[in-house]
């Protein structure tokens, strides 16, 4: 069994990239939004039906509620008692809806309604149904789920797709709000979300982060998408992260298979290449108060490493290689100067920041390879 697989621990350094949420001003005229209210029942009828895609994948990751805490939110519906609004995304590909506020509640009528799974339990008014399922409940009990009126609101899908991510991020703030990364896997499905679920599961990826890099919540989708889009479109970095990322995935989408499938290749020849120079620690700094430790995992570090690898020839990472010595005793030592620290750790998503560490670590390598 290898060291990674036997891991758990969650090693990522937590980065403060300064990033602002949106790029404005936008026109009004973009939003497409359809509000209506509706009864919970049709709601459910959906559900039954597969018209909402509850995103199984995030399904998994962020249906966190408590038997305790969905039972209640049936007892709240049972008391007529009103619930926030919900929103949905029109998918331009499927036309079905995808869920960008009230995942949690979702997950709760699917348990209890739809596969009838959910024993209410931890009651605190409607006490005589503990331990009921739907499927004991009376008529009258039933009537009073399916009329409860809610408001649902639908962005068109004609509306952009960085007007919708703008809107994701104003919603989102209830309950357990979706990550950034799980809000563009909502918007930029197909060929670009299968691609970094293919990258995240290369033994490479796992074995050069040492198995720290967990898929709850998909943080490693989110390392993964971040080498994508500066591999491919670092020249273009405007310094608005997020929506950076989410575009990088847009274009994924219009690219061939091959090409798709060469970009897989590309990141698991850099994660190979990252092992054999640093091991599980390439993309940690040294510990300044333990020698021969390290911090933890380092997204601003694991995008410019992993790039600056990638960008390279075969013969060069081989020339790098064979001077792995040379190199970890070289990037070790950048790692602890107070300036590339900073651009690794203060602002990462401003645009000085980005520079400053891809050059000094590009010139880094190229000083390695060219002495002979």
């Amino acid at each position: 069994m290898t060291d990674y697989q036997d891991k758990e621990i969650i090693e990522i350094e937590s980065e403060d990239n300064n990033n602002e949420d949106v790029i404005g001003p936008f026109d009004p005229n973009d939003i497409d939004v359809d509000i209506s209210v509706v009864n919970l029942g049709f709601l459910l009828e959906q559900l039954e039906y597969n018209e909402i895609d509850l995103q199984p994948e995030l399904q998994r990751t962020s249906d966190v509620w408590s038997p305790i805490k969905k039972s209640r939110l049936i007892e709240s519906v049972l008391l007529g008692l009103p619930l926030p609004s919900f929103y949905f995304s029109e998918d331009p590909h499927t036309n079905k809806l995808l869920i960008v506020d009230g995942l949690q509640r979702l997950c709760a009528f699917t348990d209890f309604c739809i596969t009838k799974k959910l024993k209410l339990k931890g009651l605190q008014f409607l006490t005589s149904l503990e331990g009921s399922t739907y499927d004991d409940l009376d008529r009258t009990q039933i009537r009073r789920i399916k009329s409860l009126k809610i408001t649902k609101n639908t962005l068109r899908k004609n509306t952009p797709q960085n007007v919708k991510l703008v809107i994701f991020q104003r919603v989102n703030t209830a309950g357990v709000p979706l990550t950034p990364q799980e809000m563009r896997n909502a918007l930029y499905q197909k060929k670009a979300t299968d691609l970094l679920k293919s990258m995240v599961t290369l033994e490479s990826f796992k074995a050069v982060t040492g198995g720290k890099i967990p898929s709850k919540r998909m943080a490693d989708c989110d390392f993964a998408n971040r080498f994508l889009a500066f591999y491919l479109y670092k020249d273009k970095y405007d310094g608005y992260l997020d929506e950076f990322m989410g575009e990088t995935l847009g274009e994924i989408n219009k690219m061939s298979q091959i090409e798709i499938e060469d970009l897989l290749n590309v990141f698991d020849q850099s994660m190979k290449v990252c092992y054999q120079l640093l091991g599980n620690t390439a993309f940690k700094r040294p510990d300044p108060k333990k020698t021969g430790g390290f911090l933890k995992i380092n997204k601003a570090i694991f995008e410019v490493l992993s790039v600056s690898i990638a960008k390279l020839s075969i013969s060069e990472q081989q020339s790098l290689t064979i001077k792995k010595e040379q190199f970890r005793n070289s990037i070790h030592a950048l790692f602890t100067q107070e300036d590339f620290i900073k651009s690794c750790t203060s602002g990462t998503a401003k645009i000085p920041q980005v520079e400053y560490r891809h050059i000094q670590v590009q010139q880094l390598i190229k000083d390695i390879i060219s002495n002979d």
